[in-house]
Protein backbone atom coordinates (compact mmCIF):
# COMPACT_ATOMS: atom_id res chain seq x y z
CA UNK A 1 0.00 0.00 0.00
CA UNK A 2 2.90 2.74 1.11
CA UNK A 3 4.42 1.77 -2.43
CA UNK A 4 1.63 2.69 -4.42
CA UNK A 5 1.29 5.62 -2.45
CA UNK A 6 4.67 6.67 -3.20
CA UNK A 7 4.68 5.88 -6.81
CA UNK A 8 1.16 8.40 -6.62
CA UNK A 9 3.29 11.48 -5.26
CA UNK A 10 5.64 10.44 -7.65
CA UNK A 11 3.60 10.54 -11.44
CA UNK A 12 0.85 12.79 -10.87
CA UNK A 13 1.19 17.00 -10.01
CA UNK A 14 2.24 18.56 -6.76
CA UNK A 15 -0.74 19.92 -6.16
CA UNK A 16 -2.95 16.69 -6.77
CA UNK A 17 -0.49 14.91 -4.21
CA UNK A 18 -0.55 17.23 -1.45
CA UNK A 19 -3.98 17.69 -1.24
CA UNK A 20 -4.34 14.12 -1.13
CA UNK A 21 -1.35 13.52 1.60
CA UNK A 22 -3.17 16.66 3.95
CA UNK A 23 -6.83 14.80 3.28
CA UNK A 24 -4.83 11.87 4.59
CA UNK A 25 -3.62 12.95 7.70
CA UNK A 26 -6.25 15.55 9.02
CA UNK A 27 -8.47 12.19 8.54
CA UNK A 28 -5.90 9.90 10.27
CA UNK A 29 -5.51 12.34 13.52
CA UNK A 30 -9.31 14.02 13.68
CA UNK A 31 -12.19 10.97 12.52
CA UNK A 32 -11.02 8.60 15.67
CA UNK A 33 -12.17 11.48 17.61
CA UNK A 34 -15.95 11.19 16.34
CA UNK A 35 -16.43 7.97 14.88
CA UNK A 36 -19.00 5.46 16.21
CA UNK A 37 -17.21 1.98 15.62
CA UNK A 38 -20.18 0.17 17.32
CA UNK A 39 -22.22 1.02 13.86
CA UNK A 40 -22.31 -1.47 11.45
CA UNK A 41 -20.46 -0.54 7.56
CA UNK A 42 -22.04 1.86 5.40
CA UNK A 43 -24.23 0.26 2.68
CA UNK A 44 -22.72 0.11 -0.57
CA UNK A 45 -26.90 0.52 -1.44
CA UNK A 46 -26.93 4.01 0.49
CA UNK A 47 -31.03 3.56 -0.31
CA UNK A 48 -30.45 0.46 1.94
CA UNK A 49 -29.51 2.14 5.03
CA UNK A 50 -32.40 2.59 7.72
CA UNK A 51 -31.50 5.23 11.03
CA UNK A 52 -35.08 5.14 12.56
CA UNK A 53 -33.11 4.07 15.78
CA UNK A 54 -31.69 7.50 16.12
CA UNK A 55 -35.29 8.60 17.54
CA UNK A 56 -33.83 7.42 20.89
CA UNK A 57 -31.43 10.25 21.58
CA UNK A 58 -29.16 7.88 23.68
CA UNK A 59 -28.41 5.99 20.77
CA UNK A 60 -27.01 9.21 18.80
CA UNK A 61 -22.90 8.76 19.10
CA UNK A 62 -21.64 9.33 16.22
CA UNK A 63 -20.33 12.82 15.02
CA UNK A 64 -22.32 12.99 12.21
CA UNK A 65 -25.61 11.84 13.94
CA UNK A 66 -27.36 15.10 13.62
CA UNK A 67 -27.86 15.25 10.00
CA UNK A 68 -28.51 11.19 9.68
CA UNK A 69 -32.30 11.91 11.61
CA UNK A 70 -33.54 15.35 11.20
CA UNK A 71 -36.96 15.18 12.54
CA UNK A 72 -39.50 17.47 10.27
CA UNK A 73 -43.40 17.57 12.50
CA UNK A 74 -43.32 16.74 16.12
CA UNK A 75 -44.47 12.95 15.60
CA UNK A 76 -41.21 12.02 13.90
CA UNK A 77 -43.45 10.75 10.95
CA UNK A 78 -41.60 12.98 8.73
CA UNK A 79 -37.73 12.92 8.81
CA UNK A 80 -34.40 13.32 6.52
CA UNK A 81 -31.62 11.55 6.09
CA UNK A 82 -28.32 13.29 4.70
CA UNK A 83 -25.21 11.26 3.71
CA UNK A 84 -22.45 11.09 1.06
CA UNK A 85 -18.97 9.93 -0.01
CA UNK A 86 -16.05 11.27 -1.76
CA UNK A 87 -13.51 8.75 -3.67
CA UNK A 88 -9.82 9.66 -4.17
CA UNK A 89 -8.25 7.02 -6.86
CA UNK A 90 -5.41 7.15 -8.87
CA UNK A 91 -4.49 4.57 -11.22
CA UNK A 92 -1.36 3.63 -13.08
CA UNK A 93 -1.50 1.39 -15.75
CA UNK A 94 1.19 0.23 -18.07
CA UNK A 95 0.40 -1.46 -21.31
CA UNK A 96 -3.87 -0.73 -20.96
CA UNK A 97 -5.36 -3.57 -23.33
CA UNK A 98 -2.24 -5.27 -23.43
CA UNK A 99 -0.40 -1.89 -25.47
CA UNK A 100 -3.04 -1.15 -27.87
CA UNK A 101 -4.75 2.16 -28.28
CA UNK A 102 -3.35 5.44 -26.54
CA UNK A 103 -1.56 4.89 -23.57
CA UNK A 104 -0.74 6.79 -20.73
CA UNK A 105 2.80 6.79 -18.96
CA UNK A 106 2.22 9.25 -16.03
CA UNK A 107 -0.79 7.67 -14.29
CA UNK A 108 -3.86 9.47 -13.34
CA UNK A 109 -6.37 11.31 -10.77
CA UNK A 110 -9.98 10.13 -10.44
CA UNK A 111 -12.66 11.84 -7.55
CA UNK A 112 -15.41 10.52 -7.30
CA UNK A 113 -18.14 12.46 -5.23
CA UNK A 114 -21.91 11.19 -4.09
CA UNK A 115 -24.50 13.29 -1.97
CA UNK A 116 -27.91 12.07 -0.94
CA UNK A 117 -30.59 13.06 0.88
CA UNK A 118 -33.46 10.44 1.91
CA UNK A 119 -37.18 11.33 3.08
CA UNK A 120 -39.55 9.60 4.77
CA UNK A 121 -43.06 10.67 4.72
CA UNK A 122 -45.05 8.49 6.99
CA UNK A 123 -44.79 4.63 7.07
CA UNK A 124 -45.49 4.37 3.46
CA UNK A 125 -44.15 6.89 1.37
CA UNK A 126 -40.33 7.63 0.70
CA UNK A 127 -37.91 9.80 -1.44
CA UNK A 128 -34.61 9.42 -2.28
CA UNK A 129 -32.34 11.49 -4.28
CA UNK A 130 -28.21 11.58 -5.13
CA UNK A 131 -26.65 13.90 -7.08
CA UNK A 132 -22.41 12.45 -8.54
CA UNK A 133 -20.19 14.04 -9.96
CA UNK A 134 -17.08 12.50 -11.13
CA UNK A 135 -13.96 14.07 -12.00
CA UNK A 136 -10.59 12.89 -13.69
CA UNK A 137 -7.28 14.94 -13.93
CA UNK A 138 -4.04 13.78 -15.93
CA UNK A 139 -5.32 10.91 -18.38
CA UNK A 140 -3.16 10.37 -21.67
CA UNK A 141 -6.01 10.88 -24.40
CA UNK A 142 -8.67 12.45 -21.72
CA UNK A 143 -11.28 10.73 -19.75
CA UNK A 144 -12.88 7.29 -20.54
CA UNK A 145 -16.44 7.55 -20.90
CA UNK A 146 -16.63 6.22 -17.23
CA UNK A 147 -14.71 8.83 -15.78
CA UNK A 148 -16.05 12.48 -15.97
CA UNK A 149 -19.57 13.97 -15.48
CA UNK A 150 -19.63 17.35 -14.84
CA UNK A 151 -23.12 16.77 -11.99
CA UNK A 152 -25.73 14.31 -12.44
CA UNK A 153 -28.65 12.92 -11.20
CA UNK A 154 -27.92 9.25 -10.00
CA UNK A 155 -30.71 8.32 -8.29
CA UNK A 156 -34.25 9.90 -7.78
CA UNK A 157 -37.37 7.77 -6.99
CA UNK A 158 -39.73 7.21 -4.90
CA UNK A 159 -41.24 4.25 -2.95
CA UNK A 160 -44.86 3.90 -2.26
CA UNK A 161 -45.95 1.25 0.18
CA UNK A 162 -49.27 -0.37 -0.43
CA UNK A 163 -49.33 -2.76 2.72
CA UNK A 164 -47.42 -3.86 5.18
CA UNK A 165 -48.78 -6.41 7.70
CA UNK A 166 -48.53 -10.14 8.72
CA UNK A 167 -44.88 -9.83 7.79
CA UNK A 168 -45.81 -9.10 4.16
CA UNK A 169 -45.04 -5.76 2.38
CA UNK A 170 -45.93 -4.81 -1.19
CA UNK A 171 -43.97 -1.37 -2.85
CA UNK A 172 -43.73 0.16 -5.66
CA UNK A 173 -40.73 2.37 -6.54
CA UNK A 174 -40.31 4.23 -9.78
CA UNK A 175 -37.61 6.43 -10.87
CA UNK A 176 -33.65 6.51 -11.61
CA UNK A 177 -32.48 3.86 -9.24
CA UNK A 178 -29.46 1.52 -8.65
CA UNK A 179 -30.02 -2.18 -9.54
CA UNK A 180 -27.82 -4.70 -7.50
CA UNK A 181 -29.40 -8.05 -7.45
CA UNK A 182 -28.34 -11.62 -6.01
CA UNK A 183 -24.14 -12.17 -5.97
CA UNK A 184 -24.00 -8.93 -8.28
CA UNK A 185 -22.13 -11.32 -10.55
CA UNK A 186 -24.37 -10.37 -13.35
CA UNK A 187 -26.53 -7.33 -12.06
CA UNK A 188 -25.00 -4.28 -9.96
CA UNK A 189 -23.74 -0.52 -9.98
CA UNK A 190 -20.13 -0.23 -11.70
CA UNK A 191 -18.38 0.32 -8.42
CA UNK A 192 -14.75 0.16 -9.56
CA UNK A 193 -14.99 3.15 -12.81
CA UNK A 194 -15.30 6.69 -11.06
CA UNK A 195 -18.60 6.80 -12.09
CA UNK A 196 -21.83 4.60 -11.21
CA UNK A 197 -24.58 2.75 -13.25
CA UNK A 198 -28.16 3.85 -12.42
CA UNK A 199 -31.43 2.52 -14.59
CA UNK A 200 -34.85 4.58 -15.05
CA UNK A 201 -36.85 2.03 -13.78
CA UNK A 202 -39.87 0.69 -12.16
CA UNK A 203 -39.69 -1.85 -9.95
CA UNK A 204 -41.98 -3.39 -7.39
CA UNK A 205 -40.88 -5.25 -4.40
CA UNK A 206 -42.87 -8.04 -2.63
CA UNK A 207 -41.69 -9.59 0.90
CA UNK A 208 -43.43 -12.36 2.65
CA UNK A 209 -41.79 -14.17 5.23
CA UNK A 210 -38.17 -15.63 4.08
CA UNK A 211 -39.24 -14.95 0.11
CA UNK A 212 -38.00 -11.25 -1.48
CA UNK A 213 -39.77 -10.86 -5.22
CA UNK A 214 -39.17 -8.04 -7.35
CA UNK A 215 -40.23 -7.51 -10.86
CA UNK A 216 -39.26 -4.50 -12.95
CA UNK A 217 -38.55 -3.02 -16.00
CA UNK A 218 -35.24 -0.91 -16.77
CA UNK A 219 -33.52 1.48 -18.94
CA UNK A 220 -29.48 1.87 -18.40
CA UNK A 221 -28.51 6.23 -17.82
CA UNK A 222 -26.16 6.96 -20.53
CA UNK A 223 -23.34 8.99 -18.87
CA UNK A 224 -22.86 12.68 -20.30
CA UNK A 225 -20.49 15.13 -19.46
CA UNK A 226 -22.18 18.55 -18.30
CA UNK A 227 -24.40 19.20 -16.11
CA UNK A 228 -27.89 17.51 -15.72
CA UNK A 229 -27.80 15.78 -19.20
CA UNK A 230 -27.65 12.07 -18.59
CA UNK A 231 -30.73 10.39 -20.68
CA UNK A 232 -31.88 6.88 -20.09
CA UNK A 233 -30.48 4.69 -23.38
CA UNK A 234 -33.43 4.04 -25.40
CA UNK A 235 -31.82 1.32 -27.99
CA UNK A 236 -31.62 -0.54 -24.46
CA UNK A 237 -34.21 -2.49 -22.59
CA UNK A 238 -33.81 -4.65 -19.60
CA UNK A 239 -36.73 -6.34 -17.59
CA UNK A 240 -36.69 -9.35 -14.59
CA UNK A 241 -38.68 -11.44 -12.37
CA UNK A 242 -35.61 -11.79 -9.12
CA UNK A 243 -37.08 -14.47 -6.48
CA UNK A 244 -34.30 -14.72 -3.37
CA UNK A 245 -35.63 -17.59 -0.73
CA UNK A 246 -33.64 -17.83 2.14
CA UNK A 247 -33.53 -20.62 4.96
CA UNK A 248 -34.94 -23.62 2.83
CA UNK A 249 -35.85 -26.44 4.91
CA UNK A 250 -32.83 -28.41 4.57
CA UNK A 251 -29.72 -30.04 7.03
CA UNK A 252 -27.61 -27.31 5.93
CA UNK A 253 -27.53 -24.02 5.31
CA UNK A 254 -29.05 -23.82 2.07
CA UNK A 255 -30.45 -20.14 0.03
CA UNK A 256 -31.77 -19.92 -3.26
CA UNK A 257 -32.35 -17.21 -5.86
CA UNK A 258 -34.33 -18.15 -8.77
CA UNK A 259 -35.19 -15.61 -12.30
CA UNK A 260 -36.12 -14.67 -15.39
CA UNK A 261 -33.88 -11.40 -17.13
CA UNK A 262 -35.03 -9.73 -20.92
CA UNK A 263 -32.26 -7.33 -22.79
CA UNK A 264 -33.54 -6.18 -26.13
CA UNK A 265 -30.42 -4.22 -27.49
CA UNK A 266 -31.39 -3.00 -31.34
CA UNK A 267 -27.33 -2.72 -32.20
CA UNK A 268 -24.99 -5.37 -30.19
CA UNK A 269 -21.77 -6.29 -31.28
CA UNK A 270 -20.19 -9.39 -30.98
CA UNK A 271 -17.54 -11.27 -32.92
CA UNK A 272 -19.29 -12.12 -35.85
CA UNK A 273 -20.90 -8.79 -35.78
CA UNK A 274 -23.63 -6.27 -34.66
CA UNK A 275 -27.13 -7.21 -35.27
CA UNK A 276 -30.25 -6.50 -33.20
CA UNK A 277 -30.39 -8.39 -30.04
CA UNK A 278 -33.49 -10.07 -28.17
CA UNK A 279 -32.40 -12.33 -25.31
CA UNK A 280 -33.99 -14.41 -22.55
CA UNK A 281 -32.08 -15.70 -19.22
CA UNK A 282 -32.91 -18.50 -16.58
CA UNK A 283 -30.96 -18.46 -13.94
CA UNK A 284 -30.66 -20.07 -10.41
CA UNK A 285 -27.97 -19.15 -7.51
CA UNK A 286 -27.52 -21.46 -4.78
CA UNK A 287 -25.91 -20.09 -1.50
CA UNK A 288 -24.91 -20.41 2.09
CA UNK A 289 -22.94 -20.35 5.23
CA UNK A 290 -22.21 -23.69 7.12
CA UNK A 291 -19.82 -23.44 9.85
CA UNK A 292 -16.55 -22.08 7.99
CA UNK A 293 -18.16 -23.23 4.79
CA UNK A 294 -19.26 -20.58 2.06
CA UNK A 295 -20.77 -21.41 -1.07
CA UNK A 296 -21.88 -19.76 -4.10
CA UNK A 297 -22.70 -21.61 -7.16
CA UNK A 298 -24.65 -19.88 -10.05
CA UNK A 299 -26.18 -21.08 -13.37
CA UNK A 300 -27.61 -19.86 -16.17
CA UNK A 301 -29.35 -20.11 -19.57
CA UNK A 302 -30.12 -17.83 -22.26
CA UNK A 303 -31.85 -18.01 -25.45
CA UNK A 304 -33.64 -15.69 -27.83
CA UNK A 305 -32.54 -14.31 -31.29
CA UNK A 306 -29.50 -12.15 -32.99
CA UNK A 307 -30.31 -10.89 -36.39
CA UNK A 308 -31.35 -13.80 -38.43
CA UNK A 309 -30.17 -16.15 -35.57
CA UNK A 310 -30.94 -17.64 -32.60
CA UNK A 311 -29.00 -17.22 -29.23
CA UNK A 312 -28.29 -20.62 -27.50
CA UNK A 313 -25.53 -19.64 -24.56
CA UNK A 314 -24.90 -20.49 -20.70
CA UNK A 315 -22.71 -19.45 -17.75
CA UNK A 316 -21.04 -21.85 -15.30
CA UNK A 317 -19.95 -19.50 -11.88
CA UNK A 318 -18.72 -20.43 -8.06
CA UNK A 319 -17.14 -19.40 -5.35
CA UNK A 320 -16.30 -21.15 -2.46
CA UNK A 321 -14.19 -20.62 0.43
CA UNK A 322 -13.41 -21.54 3.94
CA UNK A 323 -12.67 -19.31 6.96
CA UNK A 324 -9.87 -19.69 9.94
CA UNK A 325 -10.47 -17.61 13.15
CA UNK A 326 -8.06 -16.61 15.40
CA UNK A 327 -6.80 -13.85 18.18
CA UNK A 328 -10.16 -13.20 18.12
CA UNK A 329 -11.23 -10.86 15.17
CA UNK A 330 -8.48 -12.04 13.12
CA UNK A 331 -9.36 -14.31 10.43
CA UNK A 332 -8.21 -16.29 7.53
CA UNK A 333 -9.94 -17.08 4.41
CA UNK A 334 -9.02 -19.49 1.41
CA UNK A 335 -11.62 -19.38 -1.52
CA UNK A 336 -11.48 -20.82 -4.99
CA UNK A 337 -13.67 -19.23 -8.42
CA UNK A 338 -14.75 -21.33 -10.99
CA UNK A 339 -16.52 -20.18 -13.77
CA UNK A 340 -17.30 -21.04 -17.57
CA UNK A 341 -18.78 -18.15 -20.02
CA UNK A 342 -19.98 -19.66 -23.14
CA UNK A 343 -18.48 -17.82 -26.69
CA UNK A 344 -19.78 -18.39 -30.11
CA UNK A 345 -19.11 -21.75 -31.96
CA UNK A 346 -19.37 -20.39 -35.44
CA UNK A 347 -18.68 -17.19 -36.47
CA UNK A 348 -19.57 -18.16 -39.89
CA UNK A 349 -22.97 -18.81 -38.79
CA UNK A 350 -25.85 -16.84 -38.20
CA UNK A 351 -26.88 -18.16 -34.65
CA UNK A 352 -24.76 -16.77 -31.37
CA UNK A 353 -23.62 -18.52 -28.71
CA UNK A 354 -21.86 -16.12 -26.80
CA UNK A 355 -23.12 -15.10 -23.27
CA UNK A 356 -24.34 -11.92 -22.57
CA UNK A 357 -23.48 -10.45 -18.36
CA UNK A 358 -25.68 -7.81 -18.46
CA UNK A 359 -24.16 -5.55 -16.22
CA UNK A 360 -21.44 -7.05 -14.20
CA UNK A 361 -19.33 -6.22 -11.50
CA UNK A 362 -15.80 -5.61 -12.53
CA UNK A 363 -14.34 -6.20 -8.95
CA UNK A 364 -15.66 -9.74 -9.11
CA UNK A 365 -12.51 -10.54 -11.22
CA UNK A 366 -10.27 -7.85 -10.10
CA UNK A 367 -9.50 -3.99 -9.63
CA UNK A 368 -7.99 -4.23 -13.35
CA UNK A 369 -10.58 -6.42 -14.74
CA UNK A 370 -8.47 -6.65 -18.14
CA UNK A 371 -10.91 -9.36 -19.56
CA UNK A 372 -14.89 -9.77 -18.93
CA UNK A 373 -17.37 -12.46 -18.68
CA UNK A 374 -18.35 -13.41 -22.24
CA UNK A 375 -16.24 -16.60 -23.97
CA UNK A 376 -14.01 -17.04 -20.74
CA UNK A 377 -12.91 -19.86 -18.53
CA UNK A 378 -11.01 -19.00 -15.16
CA UNK A 379 -9.69 -20.12 -11.89
CA UNK A 380 -9.33 -17.70 -9.28
CA UNK A 381 -7.80 -19.12 -5.97
CA UNK A 382 -7.78 -16.45 -3.40
CA UNK A 383 -6.32 -15.49 0.02
CA UNK A 384 -7.51 -13.16 2.49
CA UNK A 385 -6.07 -12.26 6.00
CA UNK A 386 -8.11 -9.86 8.52
CA UNK A 387 -5.96 -8.74 11.12
CA UNK A 388 -7.90 -7.49 13.28
CA UNK A 389 -10.63 -4.44 12.87
CA UNK A 390 -8.43 -2.65 10.61
CA UNK A 391 -6.09 -4.04 8.09
CA UNK A 392 -6.36 -6.98 5.77
CA UNK A 393 -4.44 -8.48 2.74
CA UNK A 394 -6.10 -10.25 -0.14
CA UNK A 395 -3.73 -12.31 -2.48
CA UNK A 396 -5.11 -14.02 -5.70
CA UNK A 397 -3.63 -15.26 -9.12
CA UNK A 398 -6.40 -15.70 -11.69
CA UNK A 399 -5.84 -17.84 -14.54
CA UNK A 400 -7.81 -17.07 -17.80
CA UNK A 401 -8.73 -19.55 -20.86
CA UNK A 402 -11.30 -18.52 -23.97
CA UNK A 403 -14.44 -21.24 -24.07
CA UNK A 404 -14.41 -21.00 -27.98
CA UNK A 405 -11.86 -20.94 -30.17
CA UNK A 406 -13.95 -19.28 -32.57
CA UNK A 407 -14.51 -15.74 -30.46
CA UNK A 408 -12.75 -13.11 -28.81
CA UNK A 409 -12.06 -11.48 -25.52
CA UNK A 410 -14.58 -8.64 -24.44
CA UNK A 411 -14.25 -6.21 -21.70
CA UNK A 412 -15.46 -6.05 -18.32
CA UNK A 413 -18.19 -3.35 -20.08
CA UNK A 414 -18.71 -5.92 -22.88
CA UNK A 415 -17.37 -4.66 -25.53
CA UNK A 416 -14.68 -6.34 -28.05
CA UNK A 417 -11.38 -6.25 -27.18
CA UNK A 418 -9.72 -9.04 -29.38
CA UNK A 419 -11.30 -11.05 -32.34
CA UNK A 420 -11.00 -14.64 -31.89
CA UNK A 421 -10.19 -14.87 -35.69
CA UNK A 422 -6.11 -14.18 -35.80
CA UNK A 423 -5.14 -16.88 -33.24
CA UNK A 424 -6.23 -20.71 -32.27
CA UNK A 425 -4.60 -20.51 -29.16
CA UNK A 426 -6.83 -20.76 -25.50
CA UNK A 427 -4.69 -19.68 -22.92
CA UNK A 428 -5.64 -15.54 -22.58
CA UNK A 429 -3.25 -15.14 -19.20
CA UNK A 430 -2.13 -15.12 -16.09
CA UNK A 431 -2.94 -12.41 -13.53
CA UNK A 432 -1.53 -12.45 -10.06
CA UNK A 433 -2.94 -9.34 -7.57
CA UNK A 434 -2.10 -7.89 -4.14
CA UNK A 435 -4.71 -5.41 -2.07
CA UNK A 436 -3.86 -4.21 0.98
CA UNK A 437 -6.47 -2.30 2.56
CA UNK A 438 -6.45 -0.25 6.07
CA UNK A 439 -9.81 0.41 7.73
CA UNK A 440 -9.44 3.63 10.35
CA UNK A 441 -12.57 3.69 11.62
CA UNK A 442 -16.34 3.26 9.30
CA UNK A 443 -16.23 6.81 8.25
CA UNK A 444 -12.88 6.35 6.32
CA UNK A 445 -10.70 3.35 4.65
CA UNK A 446 -7.36 3.91 2.47
CA UNK A 447 -6.71 0.26 -0.19
CA UNK A 448 -3.50 0.08 -2.30
CA UNK A 449 -3.55 -2.46 -5.23
CA UNK A 450 -0.88 -4.07 -7.26
CA UNK A 451 -1.88 -6.23 -10.57
CA UNK A 452 0.58 -7.95 -13.13
CA UNK A 453 -1.03 -9.27 -15.81
CA UNK A 454 1.08 -12.29 -17.85
CA UNK A 455 0.05 -11.90 -21.82
CA UNK A 456 -0.92 -15.81 -22.32
CA UNK A 457 -0.61 -17.08 -26.31
CA UNK A 458 -3.61 -15.92 -27.65
CA UNK A 459 -2.56 -12.59 -26.50
CA UNK A 460 0.61 -12.14 -27.69
CA UNK A 461 -0.46 -14.16 -31.19
CA UNK A 462 -2.84 -10.77 -31.75
CA UNK A 463 -0.32 -7.88 -31.68
CA UNK A 464 0.32 -6.00 -30.01
CA UNK A 465 0.57 -8.48 -26.56
CA UNK A 466 2.59 -6.77 -23.55
CA UNK A 467 1.99 -7.60 -20.35
CA UNK A 468 -0.02 -5.18 -17.86
CA UNK A 469 0.87 -3.66 -15.36
CA UNK A 470 -1.34 -1.57 -12.69
CA UNK A 471 -0.98 0.50 -9.72
CA UNK A 472 -3.88 2.06 -7.48
CA UNK A 473 -4.42 3.98 -4.20
CA UNK A 474 -8.01 4.48 -3.36
CA UNK A 475 -8.95 6.85 -0.15
CA UNK A 476 -12.88 6.36 0.63
CA UNK A 477 -14.72 8.53 2.88
CA UNK A 478 -18.43 8.33 3.74
CA UNK A 479 -20.90 9.46 6.05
Amino acid sequence: MFIHIKVFLLVSSRDLAKIWVLMLLVAWTAIPVWADERRPSFHSLRYKENYRFLHDPSQRTDFFDPIKYIPLNKSASLYLTLGGETRQHFEFIDNNNWGKGVQDSNGYYLQRYLGHADLHVGKSTRLFFQLMTGIESGRNGGPRGVDRDSLAVNQGFIDFEFWNKSDQSLTLRTGRQEIALGSRRFLNYRERPNMRLSHDAVTGIFRANKWDVRAFGARPVVLSPNIFDNESETAQTFWGLYGVRQKLPANFSLNTDLYYLGLHNQSATYDQGPAEEDRHTLGTRIWGKEGNLDYNFEFLYQFGSFGQGDIHAYALASDTGYTFSFNGESKLRFSLRADLYSGDDDSTDTDLNSFNPFFPKGKHISQLAASGLINQRDLHPRMTLTLGRHWSITTSTLFIWRDSLDDGVYSIGNGLLRSGQSSRSRYVGTQPELEVKYIFNRHLDLKGTFVYFNAGKFIEQTDPGFDITYLGSMLTFRF
